[in-house]
């Protein structure tokens, strides 16, 4: 998996009299031993003026925590580790958004310069998608990048009996079952060991959410058997028994797979910290007109920007009313599946 990790040198010009590479450092947990990942071709350069520096880890994981380290290739000296922080997954949110996607479609005609005239760097859109993915999910109450859930359910007699060991997952839309992970455990007040439902029973409605449990000819005998005759005993002396039902599934869409009004409502979205700078830079930080005078011809500009508003509010405004319009919309389509019937 392509891991990018951001390293951002607070005071580069104090830094770099010390100091001349950048070394990262990997492991599979916070607490966990870090190993250099480095090489000496790797290794990031310190330049003069530049504080913000990328690097890819093409061997990592979601779940791999990084510090970084200066150090001197001379001398050989070098400072603390930094605090350990998680790595962005660079393919899954490239598979939602592009930083050329975000500039393209929803910056078109927009001044992405500051003052200087330098471009803003692609961090500052990154972080807009980011949390854009991020505001989605949680309004949406969607898992819009794979995620791996293990919840408990609980056990309801007549649900199982007559709706085929019916269960309503958490999150949906659902990825496929993968039988060498994803699993439906039932634990029963009698025994302490859990009877697993052999894979081939399990029926997923994926844009549902939705479980239900056929049992197979070749299966059934062998369930009837463990733990104390767990079906015909279990299923009939109790009518709830809570947190008894254990499932790990996949929800999310599979990478490159989020839907265009998806999409679209995120990019909407990751614009508004780039709007709102862009905004306040048209004519200078602070600035909302400006007048310039020689021998006797004068020019002057004036903007939409204010003590209030910023130069792109109306662009704001107009995402906003979208977004507010699209939501409802969005989530009675994905949220309200309603009862799947095959």
């Amino acid at each position: 998996m392509l891991i990018k990790l951001y390293v951002t040198i607070s005071d580069v010009a104090e830094v770099a009299k010390l100091y001349n590479k950048v070394r990262i450092w990997r492991a599979t947990s916070v607490n966990g031993t870090y190993a250099q990942i480095t090489t000496a071709a790797t290794r990031i350069q310190i330049n003069p003026g530049i504080s913000t520096y990328t690097y890819y880890d093409e061997s990592g994981e979601a779940t791999y925590w990084y510090k970084t380290d200066f150090w001197n290739e001379t001398t050989d000296d070098s400072s603390e580790l930094s605090d350990p922080v998680l790595g962005d997954d660079a393919e899954v949110l490239t598979g939602i958004m592009t930083v050329e996607e975000l500039k393209s479609i929803f910056l078109t005609g927009v001044d992405l310069t500051d003052d200087a005239g330098n471009p803003y760097p692609d961090i500052m859109f990154e972080f807009g998608i980011r949390a854009a993915i991020a505001w989605a999910e949680t309004v949406l109450d969607l898992d819009l990048r794979p995620t791996t859930r293990t919840e408990r359910y609980p056990y309801d007699r007549d649900q199982w009996k007559n709706a085929w060991g019916y269960l309503q997952l958490d999150k949906y839309p659902c990825l496929d079952w993968d039988t060498t992970v994803h699993y439906v455990k039932m634990f029963w007040p009698s025994s302490d060991e859990a009877f697993e439902f052999p894979s081939d029973w399990v029926r997923l409605e994926k844009g549902a959410g939705q479980i239900n449990l056929i049992p197979t000819s070749a299966s059934i005998g062998g369930a009837l058997l463990v733990g104390g005759a767990i079906l015909p005993t279990l299923l009939n002396r109790y009518g709830m028994l809570p947190r008894t039902i254990e499932v790990k599934y996949g929800s999310g869409f599979a990478a490159g797979a989020i839907p265009y009004d998806i999409r679209h409502l995120i990019g909407m979205k990751a614009t508004f910290p780039i709007f709102s700078t862009a905004g306040d830079l048209i004519v200078g930080a602070g600035i909302s007109s400006f007048s310039l005078g020689v021998d006797g011809l004068s020019q002057s500009v004036n903007t939409t920007s204010s003590a209030t508003a910023s130069g792109y509010s109306a662009r704001l405004l107009l995402y906003e009313r979208e977004i507010k319009q699209q939501i409802p919309t969005i989530k009675k389509f994905y949220k309200n599946v309603g009862l799947a019937m095959g």
